[in-house]
């Protein structure tokens, strides 16, 4: 292997390694977005939820009212 291929080797391996670094790190952020994601479904469901029983309990009221 001459000095030329040893040189070029490295630099692949070293640009391959940038590579392995910066997807890392957007495989981390995608994670933490995924995550805040999920959470801001959660109370959106938490939120759905505690709506369907105002409703129903605003429609209970008002059929006592009408009585």
């Amino acid at each position: 292997m001459t000095f030329k291929d040893m040189v070029w080797l490295v630099g692949v391996v070293l640009a391959l390694g940038g590579t392995w670094g910066m997807t890392s790190q957007r495989v981390s952020a995608l994670e933490k977005d995924m995550d805040r994601l999920e959470t801001s479904l959660q109370l959106l469901y938490s939120i759905d939820s505690r709506i369907a029983v105002i409703e129903t309990e605003i429609k209970h009221i008002n059929e006592k009212l009408d009585k």
